[in-house]
């Protein structure tokens, strides 16, 4: 069976999955070294649980002040901060970690036999280079803002490789469908199942980051992630083995059904 030839809604349905697993590796990425070095963060859908400018949180003890380099204060979700070392593998982590996402998403389509799981791998890499190359073509401030200060370089030394090698693995993944038809189709699910998953992610961090400020217990940290971030985690992996399984059900029932 062809791995690229899938329904339209349940590729739709499985972009929508994926890209929360997209978000989870990047921001993954940057908490790995957080908690490595014990630096005690507490983690939202979209980033460290932080804020900017006024007002400053309820109880700023439990936060970490800092200064952008624009002059704008701020309050990060550290027990500790980091030195200058580290809050610049921090930052270069995250990026990282979504390249290596999207090269392990082009094993999975090119190496593995099975059918749903090549489609998973491709819908992944798919999902992050898409988003990882609109992000450096946009040129937004985001942690490369900061690693560039960091480091004492422009900004765009950084943008250019990274933008580069994400723009070349979305143009090697669109490359694998084929024919155009098929081209469009997958990547018109893929966008029709962004759309969701990027409002949701980014209403359920301003819900979290709140109610960290309002120290509610319900969304206190488990391993350095609010509560519920890892609840929806747990639900999006489940959903995604769901839909695995049901894939693998569809594709076995083809082939009896052919014999």
């Amino acid at each position: 069976m062809d791995y690229r030839k899938v329904g339209f809604w349940q590729l739709v349905i499985l972009a929508l999955l994926l890209n929360f697993i997209a978000q989870i590796i990047h921001e993954a990425g940057h908490w790995a070294v957080y908690e490595t070095l014990g630096r005690g963060p507490v983690w939202g859908f979209t980033g460290l649980v932080q804020i900017w400018g006024n007002p400053p949180p309820l109880h700023p003890n439990e936060w970490i002040a800092m200064i952008a380099p624009d002059g704008e204060k701020g309050w990060l979700r550290l027990g500790s901060s980091p030195s200058k070392t580290e809050w610049i593998i921090m930052l270069v982590a995250g990026p990282l970690a979504s390249l290596l996402g999207v090269v392990f998403g082009l094993s999975l389509m090119r190496w593995k036999r099975n059918p749903a799981t090549k489609q998973m791998g491709l819908v992944l890499a798919l999902i992050g280079s898409l988003i990882m190359s609109q992000y450096y073509l946009r040129g937004s401030g985001g942690d490369e803002y900061f690693l560039a200060v960091y480091l004492g370089i422009p900004k765009y030394i950084i943008d250019i490789p990274f933008g580069l090698a994400f723009i070349t693995a979305f143009i090697l993944g669109v490359w694998t469908l084929g024919d155009w038809r098929t081209r469009f189709k997958w990547l018109g699910a893929i966008l029709l199942g962004s759309v969701p998953a990027g409002l949701f992610l980014m209403k359920a961090n301003d819900l979290v980051q709140a109610q960290v400020n309002q120290g509610n217990p319900l969304f206190q940290p488990l391993l350095g992630w609010s509560l519920p971030v890892v609840v929806v985690d747990v639900i999006v992996f489940l959903a995604l083995w769901i839909w695995w399984k049901r894939a693998n059900t569809m594709y076995y029932s083809s082939i009896k059904t052919a014999g």
